[in-house]
């Protein structure tokens, strides 16, 4: 950006100077808003890719409550929901330190669970699996006693290809993501080359605009740009106020310290009231001392 900064020259092929100013600006704020949404498309594309691909991997490396259960269980030994017209399998992920109480009163938490149903399917450090029987009439009200005992019910879902159809769509969505971040980071740069070239063209509008709304025509100024060291930032106010303004000598005697700073930089008409206004009090001060002269 510095570099641009130093060797900045107006784009008369893109932005002509003799198209008017409000269409100059109309047209640079379409570019800056276009340069603008391409970006964030892009990179609401890559956070969406990034989260399916971060539930993914928790669901392969996480616990027998989160990690998919498509390599855990074997969808022959459980009953499926089309296998029987009345009966339901429910699967439980019980903590390790649960699982007594869970054995006690799984059968009675709500009605029409099969007696002795529950067996177990799998077990890793902090949950133990559990298959419960139950009529589909009363499944809903087993699935909210569970929870409310702090039992997860977990959903199978039977997909064809198990375990080796969820490699393929993991390595897929990691090919994606850096696929789309590549394209997102060489976007975003583009974009921020874009949108700092439109910028500096806009504030290249305004201080034409305001220098001939302050000095009028013709034009006759030089504009510059001062690069300053952060660390020295009091030094770098006093420089712009002795450039700018000026001081009130008879209150900075009064007060010891400080000025009353006007501006140097008035427009055509300030300096004409202020004119007027010198004519008056010089007139009032005319008639004063002829006043005075008189009685005297």
């Amino acid at each position: 950006m510095e570099n641009y900064l130093q060797s900045f020259s107006w784009n008369k092929v893109k932005y002509r100077a003799d198209k008017p100013i409000a269409e100059l600006v109309d047209m640079l704020q379409k570019e800056a808003s276009a340069v603008d949404n391409d970006v964030r498309a892009k990179f609401n594309q890559y956070n969406q890719v990034k989260t399916s691909l971060a539930q993914l991997q928790r669901s392969t490396t996480g616990n027998l409550s989160q990690k998919s259960l498509t390599a855990v269980v074997n969808p022959d030994t459980i009953l499926k929901p089309e296998d029987s017209e009345y009966l339901q399998q429910h699967l439980v992920a019980v903590p390790n330190t649960l699982v007594k109480d869970f054995l006690k009163s799984y059968e009675s938490i709500s009605p029409m669970v099969v007696p002795r149903s529950a067996q177990i399917l799998a077990k890793d450090d902090e949950f133990q699996l559990w298959a419960v029987t139950v009529f589909k009439k009363h499944s809903g009200e087993f699935v909210h006693k569970c929870r409310e005992h702090r039992w997860t019910p977990r959903d199978l879902k039977f997909n064809e290809g198990g375990r080796e159809a969820e490699e393929t769509e993991l390595r897929r969505l990691e090919k994606d993501e850096r696929k789309v971040w590549g394209e997102a980071l060489r976007l975003g740069r583009t974009g921020y080359s874009d949108a700092v070239m439109a910028w500096i063209h806009v504030l290249t509008l305004r201080v034409f605009v305001e220098t001939v709304l302050r000095y009028g025509l013709p034009l006759d100024y030089v504009s510059g740009l001062v690069k300053v060291n952060l660390s020295i930032p009091t030094r770098l106010h006093l420089f712009f106020v002795k450039l700018t303004c000026y001081a009130d000598r008879s209150q900075t005697q009064q007060k010891g310290q400080g000025c009353t700073r006007r501006p140097l930089l008035r427009t055509r008409r300030q300096r004409d009231e202020s004119g007027q206004e010198r004519e008056s009090e010089k007139g009032r001060f005319d008639n004063a001392a002829g006043d005075g002269w008189r009685r005297r």
